[in-house]
């Protein structure tokens, strides 16, 4: 829920509670302001995803939420108490931060044990839950190896476990999928819905659409320091008035009278290339499946038909536009 500064604070709507939030939060570093006002809020087990070009401030937000930062006006709370340091509210996070500094010769059982430590488990269940973690992130086999030995892929992925350790029930990731190759990513996108579905709160701050769009239920975007969108992301091709487009891929070149005649009223039918249309409806997947059929028994030579995503590439242009290279 965004808010600019101005006016009331923002109330998040739902029946989970709020378990991060910011007020009026604004952050300097010398001349350069980084955030200037913004207020938002995360209710447990959200999945909200931070976009936003280099420099925009996305970094700085997280570390302030994470505790690794103070802001210079605003307040931050973090599992329903003030964000002060303190172990109460750290205990409840997992911080992944962009570029983490490691000593090379550590292994990655030390950072993982070291961690587990830090969170106050006791040494009966430091190993079981370094295991745990280890085990989500497909890295049970290097931690024996030094960290600066591990490839970049490897190492992102040891960093990602430490933030596991303990089963924090909120995870702020800076850049999550960072350095990790293409088949790694979908695999991490994965994990991180499991870890949504089972009730985690997740902030991920990232310039990738593509992270956000698989496993985020709401975007933020971020420009020059300020909020200027906060929307919820669908999957299912339903747009938020309850309509659903179905894009139609066709043997032939598209008659769009005929494809339009075969269609219930109420449809509409836009076409997107000679062989490709989108069909917009309102109804659920039963109404669905009877605008296909309508236009297969009409003798549309129909070869696919898959969900409208909403574009959320180009909602990101609309709203924060190209990043400017000085």
């Amino acid at each position: 829920m965004v808010h600019t500064g101005e006016g009331p604070a923002p109330r998040a709507d739902g029946d989970d509670p709020v378990v991060l939030s910011l007020r009026s939060v604004s952050k300097r570093y010398g001349d350069v302001v980084a955030l200037r006002g913004i207020s938002l809020t995360l209710r447990r087990g959200e999945a909200v995803g931070y976009l936003g070009p280099n420099g925009a401030g996305k970094t700085t937000t997280l570390k302030i939420l994470a505790g690794l930062a103070r802001p210079d006006s605003g307040e931050v709370s973090v599992a329903g108490v003030r964000h002060d340091g303190s172990h109460r509210a750290r205990d409840s996070l997992g911080v992944l931060v962009e570029t983490p500094g490691v000593l090379p010769y550590m292994r990655g059982t030390d950072l993982l044990s070291h961690v587990a430590e830090v969170r106050g488990l006791r040494v009966a269940e430091r190993a079981a839950a370094v295991r745990q973690a280890a085990d989500r992130l497909g890295v049970g086999d290097v931690l024996s190896r030094p960290l600066g030995k591990l490839s970049t892929g490897q190492l992102r992925r040891v960093q990602l476990a430490a933030t596991l350790v303990g089963a924090p029930d909120i995870l702020l990731l800076d850049e999550p999928t960072l350095g990790l190759d293409p088949a790694a990513r979908v695999d991490l996108r994965a994990l991180l819905r499991q870890l949504r579905n089972e009730g985690h709160t997740l902030f991920l701050t990232t310039h990738l659409v593509e992270d956000v769009q698989e496993v985020c239920d709401r975007v933020l975007f971020l420009r020059e320091g300020r909020l200027v969108g906060d929307e919820a992301i669908r999957r299912d091709g339903r747009a938020s008035d309850g309509h659903r487009t179905l894009v139609v891929r066709t043997l032939e070149t598209v008659d769009l009278a005929r494809v339009s005649g075969a269609l219930p009223s109420g449809t509409t039918v836009l076409r997107r290339s000679d062989h490709e249309v989108a069909v917009t409806f309102e109804g659920d997947e039963g109404e669905q499946r009877r605008v296909l059929g309508a236009l297969v028994t009409a003798g549309v030579g129909v070869v696919e038909a898959t969900a409208d995503r909403p574009d959320l590439a180009a909602r990101y242009m609309a709203l924060v536009g190209r990043e400017e290279v000085p």
